[in-house]
């Protein structure tokens, strides 16, 4: 009797024991446990700036195109992107000569002066480098036209500053007119020449100041 109550009680155990089992496992055995997945931290949003680039200055961009002086008036402007005209050839004809001056790249730009009663040109060459540029100005100052003074009582050449530099007023007197003004110079690999166009210096002195990098400081020589 004694080792029936043992037996019984061992069994009563087990079954304890595998009903404790059962409570314990998971509701669905076929599902497997999905662990915590750690949320990334969302970045705070900042503002990049965006970098911003300049498109390079071009030659005709050195042309003076507002705010001009006296009755001028901008009537074109040609560069080496106008149809039908080879504005390098122009410009080379007016500054090479026995000094090198390398290759060229050039633009001008054309003004009207009391109504059209004057054409004015501006012819503005960029060289490889100043020595070139510097010859350039040379070559045009030594023109056959520009051999005789205009009349006797006139000079053919000036001095004047303007901007920071030096330039060479240039004057010429048709017949039955009055003298005309023009000015060259050159400023780094630049060289810059304002025809003598018109007999108004002080407009034809004003223009020229506002070519390339401007300015208001005149000094004469």
């Amino acid at each position: 009797m004694k080792t029936s109550n043992t037996i019984l009680t061992l069994v009563l155990a087990v079954t304890l024991a595998v009903a404790a089992c059962g409570c314990i496992g998971p509701d669905d055995p076929d599902t497997p446990e999905i662990p915590d997945t750690p949320v990334p931290a969302v970045p705070t949003p900042t503002d990049t700036p965006v970098p911003t680039t300049s498109a390079p200055q071009s030659i005709a961009d050195l042309l003076p195109r507002d705010d001009l002086p006296g009755t001028f008036e901008l009537r074109a402007i040609i560069d080496e992107n106008t149809s039908g005209i080879d504005v390098t050839a122009d410009a080379l004809s007016i500054v090479s000569g026995n000094l090198s001056i390398g290759e060229i790249h050039a633009a001008q730009g054309i003004y009207t002066f009391k109504d059209g009663l004057y054409d004015v040109y501006i012819t503005i060459a960029e060289c490889n480098d100043s020595v070139n540029a510097a010859n350039a100005v040379e070559n045009y100052k030594n023109r056959p036209a520009f051999e005789k003074p205009p009349s006797g009582a006139v000079s053919r050449f000036g001095s004047v500053t303007f901007n920071g530099h030096e330039a060479t007023e240039v004057r010429m007197k048709p017949q039955g007119g009055g003298v005309r003004y023009g000015y060259v110079w050159s400023s780094g690999n630049y060289v810059y020449v304002l025809e003598p166009g018109t007999d108004d210096r002080q407009a034809s002195l004003q223009l020229a100041q506002r070519v390339g990098d401007g300015g208001a400081i005149i000094s004469e020589a």
